[in-house]
């Protein structure tokens, strides 16, 4: 085998991110490793290139153990990767970019006095990988006046000069646009087949297309392996994208939604330098609604919530608060305005108890101190308890009751099941439940369909950062096609 992975688990403290992974891989194979947040893709790219060690289990390349080499050793056994964010030596030339990736793997790199023109052999390498990736008339120009589609060509040719026998490839296609997503593609289906590659991507219908076996992770576990038509008709593996779309009865539109939106959102754009988060993304949130954003993996929609709360600065559009225009503000002056944000991985706050950290949140308002309590009954119990040292589920309340008593006029929610054990995502349904009854203002950012559908009165869909769906919940509550066409493998 190519690269053979058995019982590989790795722990961070109490957390199990990878649980006894098996993966096989056949030389010239093209596997593609899915799953939703948090399931531990990238994780297992770190533990396969060497960046982690496995807390169990052990890993090959080619026949050969790679357990307890450095990056670097296990690099030299052929292996190369790219990362989800490009990382280039930008004040230099693109040219001189690859022949740098070229010369970490000869004895060239220890030869600091000589020019990096002189070094023949290497330049050829690069010069034919720049032209695999049709950067051959970019050659001589800054890595930082590159777009964000020409970086990620530039990434490839520095692994692909590498001359690498397996090569890991971490969502290449991540904020590309249209038209560059197309010219990624056709370079990366367009590699020769005697090289071996395994690809996590969050566009399906690409890693469909392009993989022979598909293995989809979840909660850090493999859920099962098989081929792209195998994996499009596991009920499984559904399941973990689109839920089991419950049938319920949809919520009775209440007066309030009636009313103009507290928070309207026009023609909204953000990036992530070079790279587009959003694109003209429009949505408006009445009082007393929860509204739902709803896509797969990497389709924008923490960089909405971000952006809304200020954290990153919108390229395009206006944001308005209570019919007062607040775009660009910044996350002090929105939060003064109404907006509170409970963050993707909860972000409690170190050597602060429970108590101390929600009562530094406090404002004036119908959410007071007591009524968290009485609503996180839990808290009440751990108040005195460093929040760090919660449970996940028990933090993921800290930061619901602390962005409460902020009093917000909308309360901003971001994957508040991710990384939570069924039990907990019980738990956390049930809180967003009581806070809907309570006529709370909510906009909701979340992977699990059935939760989403279960408290939200109308959805929105996004799709490479632009809005394909917007509606009522109930239809997609009965809609078992329209979720699949949406959001499904």
């Amino acid at each position: 085998m190519a690269l053979s992975v058995r019982n590989v688990t790795r722990r961070f403290g109490g957390v199990t991110a990878l649980r006894d992974i098996d993966l096989e891989v056949p030389p010239g194979a093209r596997h593609a490793v899915i799953g939703p947040n948090g399931a531990g893709k990238s994780t297992l790219f770190r533990v396969v290139s060497g960046e982690y060690p496995p807390s169990e289990g052990t890993i090959e390349l080619g026949g050969r153990p790679t357990l307890g080499l450095p990056p670097d050793k296990v690099a030299a056994l052929g292996l190369a990767r790219s990362f989800q964010t490009s990382s280039l030596f930008t004040e230099n030339t693109v040219r001189e970019n690859v022949l740098l990736a070229v010369m970490a793997h000869t004895r060239a790199r220890r030869d600091m006095w000589r020019p990096l023109a002189a070094h023949k052999d290497a330049a050829a390498l690069a010069d034919a990988a720049l032209e695999r990736m049709h950067l051959s008339g970019r050659a001589n120009a800054l890595a930082s006046v590159l777009s964000h589609g020409e970086q990620r060509q530039l990434e490839l040719a520095m692994v692909l000069a590498q001359s690498p026998r397996i090569l890991l490839l971490d969502e290449p296609l991540a904020g590309l646009s249209t038209v560059e997503r197309g010219e990624v593609m056709a370079l990366i289906q367009g590699l020769p087949r005697d090289l071996t590659i395994v690809l996590i991507e969050h566009d399906l219908p690409f890693c469909l297309a392009f993989a022979d076996q598909v293995t989809v992770l979840s909660n850090g576990e493999r859920l099962v392996t098989g081929t792209p038509d195998e994996i499009r008709s596991n009920d499984a593996v559904q399941a973990v994208y689109v839920g089991t779309v419950l049938e319920r009865q949809a919520r009775e539109a209440a007066p309030e939604t009636l009313q103009p939106p507290v928070l309207k959102v026009q023609q909204l754009k953000a990036a992530y330098g070079s790279a587009v988060a959003l694109e003209n993304v429009s949505l408006e949130v009445r009082p007393g609604e929860v509204v739902a954003v709803l896509g797969r993996n990497g389709m924008g929609k923490t960089t909405l919530l971000t952006t809304l709360m200020g954290w990153r600065k919108p390229l395009g559009g206006s944001v308005e608060l209570q019919r007062q225009d607040v775009t660009g503000l910044t996350p002090a002056q929105l939060s003064a305005r109404g907006l509170a944000l409970v963050p993707q991985g909860r972000r409690v706050l170190a050597e602060l108890t429970v108590d101390e950290e929600l009562r530094l949140a406090a404002r004036p308002g119908k959410w007071t101190l007591n009524r968290v309590y009485e609503t996180f009954p839990r808290l009440q119990e751990r108040q005195r308890s460093l929040s760090t040292t919660l449970s996940g589920g028990e933090q993921q309340m800290v930061a619901i009751g602390r962005a409460l008593l902020q009093n917000p006029r909308v309360l901003l929610l971001d994957e508040p099941t991710e990384g939570l054990s069924p039990l907990l995502v019980t738990v956390v349904r049930d809180v967003l439940l009581t806070l809907q009854a309570s006529g709370e203002t909510i906009l909701l950012a979340e992977q699990n369909l059935d939760l989403a559908l279960t408290v939200a009165d109308r959805v929105y869909v996004l799709d490479h950062g632009t809005v394909v769906f917007e509606g009522p919940a109930a239809e997609l509550i009965h809609n078992r096609a329209l979720v699949q066409d949406l959001m499904g493998v």
